[in-house]
């Protein structure tokens, strides 16, 4: 027990007499609904933190936009950026090749590994080759030569793995 506490304890009858002197409880109640006036340094810091939060916002805008500006300017693109016709075409073409790619995998006959590796390399190269052609429209979205040289690149890729399926299941 702590000594105000003891203290308390010890002198409760002479601090229950204990009277206030005339008009302090409305004295006390007067200050408790007098309202402060509110300092110039609170309107001031009030200020400075909208200026912060503004200019912090103002700012993670302009970087948002700076980063979608490169990621736009980076980004590779493909048939369907340069005309609807060739949206259809390209997606024609890839939906053609994920069909013989899923139809290669399931196959069922066992290919030897140097086989396989053979046929993920000029997959690879393929792709590789395909991904330089995006970089060359990217440059020049009008030139006819790469549109077409993309399209028969799908149709190399969706020709080869065809090549690749017949001969497999003629060896199983």
């Amino acid at each position: 027990m702590s000594s105000l506490e003891k203290f308390i304890k010890n002198n409760k009858e002479q601090i229950s007499s204990f009277d206030l002197p005339d008009g302090h409880l409305d004295r006390f109640k007067k200050k408790l609904n007098k309202k402060k006036p509110i300092s110039k340094t609170y309107w001031y810091s009030l200020a400075a933190a909208i200026a912060l939060l503004l200019s912090l916002s103002v700012f993670i805008r302009y970087e948002q936009s700076q980063t979608k500006e490169i990621v736009n300017t980076e980004r590779l693109i493909s048939l369907g950026d340069v005309s609807p016709q060739y949206k259809e075409v390209e997606e024609f073409y890839r939906q053609d090749l994920y069909r013989k790619i899923n139809e290669f995998q399931q196959l069922n006959c066992k290919i030897n590994p140097e086989q396989k590796e053979m046929i993920d390399d000029e997959l690879q190269q393929l792709d590789k080759v395909y991904q330089s052609l995006r970089e060359e429209l990217k440059q020049n979205r009008s030139d006819e030569r790469i549109i077409n040289a993309m399209i028969n690149n799908y149709q190399y890729k969706i020709e080869f793995l065809e090549l690749v399926i017949e001969q497999i299941k003629e060896n199983c």
